[in-house]
């Protein structure tokens, strides 16, 4: 048995370069994360389908508008709870009211009990349930892991998500047949209970021992300005705001639409919560697909603005089948284009679009969009709907068409942040006014293909400034052009590409960081040594040692600095390697010499 979990352990450090001492902590994230997508993906096809099936899709936009005034309310409230009560004792109250909350939503569904209220309050509690969950797991994995392990794990962390997302799905199609949709709520109670010793048990070894108070604070992200003013001042920051608000609304009119013909189509309460489980699994499964297979290739291939019109392009195809032919296979077609496309190569488009605004800024303007940006869209898609379907009483053929005029305006907007964008980056670059460096024509080619030519021949001033935007975009095919900065640039492009080469492996660059730890610079031999530590999982221990005692005195000056950064949080190793003792012993070495 303990071969079998040793044989895992390795094939978790060399499939996801998870390292010694961080196996037990990233499994429990991806598990927690697992466990509350699961229980989403049980919730919402069955809150949607009781919901539908009860008051049908004329009462959908009325709850839209609930939803975004509820979630406005809660997400204020809750951040201000956040900066009095710890993290744990916020997230163990919520999991622990909201497994109350699902019981007792179980038992009054299950005895028709006041049907209409129950409904209506169990349809706005799945919504924010699935707000604040997801919140809340993001803020525990940021306590959890620092920036580096963060950068280098999130993304195995997040494949958690989206299996979640296909098991929680395809559990609600395959167990409502017997158990009945109101059941099922008992199932996610249970995937929800299961994140609370995950909760304690992190909290207690990986957080609270091991961080002070100050540092779990200042890794929960808090308002140092308003972002409504960080916004205002920034004509990029205003158009990528724009296209999330138009973004959300029509998702919600695609919403409205997948829902009006599926209610249409299919009767039946338990069918009809089948129905939206196995598609929103459906989604799940094409979403990865793409990301896996497609996105990089659109993205590195059109570049950043042209990845932009992909989602308002699939969705425009889906909208324009429902106009022509209102039926159940054209309101899949649309929910597909829309779901898959939103959560690849849109989002990776999105995160690109970002790389000319400072991370701190991006950072506070992006939890304002996140949430109060979606809630306000949210809000107008349900007025919108009220006036034309309700009111007006124009049928799905018109809300289509009206989905096309937003449509237009998501494609102007995605014209003019492109513009935005290549005027920002010509901005960021042009930072170098004395050496004359012809940039690129940022606006006859991808972006990406810019970025590598100012790698190649660019300034070392401009080639670090690329360096910074560039850090938290993970390409294998910037490894080549920063072998070629290791090898023939100057000590300062070194440190800046050392720097962004810490999220991949590669034995050359290995091979590259061995030679630069002899460098007269100081700071350069501390990136490098970095690099070797961080990139010899299974082997930590044996190469921190061999550096500590190496005959350079340089090197074991570094290694000694090198190793008491790696050791502050990974555990397993600082229970290993005795620092505290090092030290005084090379201080007593010290003094012996100077005696002599």
């Amino acid at each position: 048995m303990d071969y079998l979990v040793d044989l895992f352990n390795e094939f978790l450090k060399r499939a996801f370069d998870i390292k010694e001492g961080e196996v037990k902590r990233t499994l429990l994230m991806f598990f927690y994360i697992f466990f509350i997508i699961s229980a989403l993906l049980i919730v919402k096809p069955t809150a949607t389908a009781l919901f539908l099936n009860k008051f049908g899709v004329e009462q959908l936009p009325y709850a839209f508008i609930m939803v975004a005034v509820m979630a406005a309310v809660v997400s204020t409230i809750y951040s201000r709870y956040l900066k009095v009560y710890p993290v744990n004792k916020i997230i163990l109250f919520t999991l622990y009211s909201s497994t109350i909350a699902f019981i007792i939503f179980w038992a009054l569904l299950l005895f028709n009990f006041l049907e209409g209220w129950v409904l209506y309050l169990f349809y706005l509690w799945v919504s924010i349930f699935a707000v604040l969950s997801a919140s809340q797991f993001w803020i525990l994995a940021n306590l959890v892991f620092n920036a580096r392990e963060a950068k280098r794990l999130f993304g195995f962390i997040g494949a958690g998500a989206i299996s979640g997302g296909i098991f929680g799905g395809y559990l609600t199609t395959i167990s409502v047949e017997f158990l009945g949709s109101e059941n099922l709520l008992l199932i996610c109670v249970l995937f929800i209970l299961a994140c609370v010793p995950i909760t304690k048990y992190v909290w207690k070894n990986y957080i609270i021992d091991y961080q002070t108070r100050f540092q779990r604070k200042k890794r929960i992200f808090t308002f140092a300005d308003h972002p409504i003013n960080l916004i205002r001042r920034s004509r990029h920051l205003v158009y990528m705001a724009s296209i999330v608000g138009i973004s959300v609304l029509v998702a919600k009119l695609v919403d409205y639409q997948f829902s009006a013909i599926a209610s249409a189509e299919i009767k039946d309460a338990d069918q009809l919560t089948a129905f939206f489980g196995f598609w929103f699994s459906n989604l799940n499964i094409a979403s990865l697909i793409i990301q896996l297979f497609v996105t990089r290739r659109v993205v590195g291939i059109f570049g950043v603005g042209t990845s932009l019109f992909f989602l308002p392009a699939g969705i425009f195809i889906g909208a324009t089948a429902i106009f022509i032919s209102p039926m159940l296979w054209a309101g899949i077609l649309l929910k597909i284009n829309d779901g898959s496309l939103k959560q690849s190569i849109n989002k990776a488009g999105m995160e690109l679009l970002a790389l000319p605004i400072p991370v701190e800024i991006k950072n506070q303007a992006k939890s304002f969009i996140d949430i109060f940006v979606d809630s306000f869209a949210t809000g107008i898609s349900g007025i919108i709907l009220i006036l034309f379907a309700g009111i007006l009483g124009l049928n799905i053929q018109y809300i289509s068409l009206l989905t096309i005029i937003f449509l237009i305006a998501w494609f102007y907007l995605a014209k003019k942040v492109r513009q935005e964008y290549i005027r920002s980056f010509r901005i960021k670059i042009d930072v170098d006014k004395d050496v004359k460096k012809k940039i690129p024509d940022l606006n006859n080619e991808s972006v990406m293909s810019s970025l590598f030519k100012i790698l190649e021949t660019g300034s070392d001033k401009q080639i670090i400034q690329i360096l910074k935007m560039i850090r938290e975009v993970q390409n294998e095919n910037f490894i080549p052009a920063y072998k070629k900065l290791l090898e023939s640039g100057s000590a300062d492009v070194k440190i800046a590409t050392l720097r962004n080469v810490h999220y991949y492996y590669d034995e050359e660059l290995i091979g590259i960081s061995e030679i630069l730890i002899f460098n007269d610079d100081a700071e350069l031999r501390m990136e490098a040594l970095n690099y070797i530590f961080e990139h010899n999982a299974g082997e930590e221990l044996f190469v921190i040692d061999e550096y500590l005692n190496h005959t350079n005195e340089n090197v074991r000056n570094t290694a000694l600095l090198c190793a008491s950064e790696q050791l502050r949080d990974n555990y397993v190793l600082k229970s290993e390697i005795k620092l505290k003792e090092i030290i005084l012993g090379r201080l007593d070495e010290a003094e012996n010499t100077t005696d002599k």
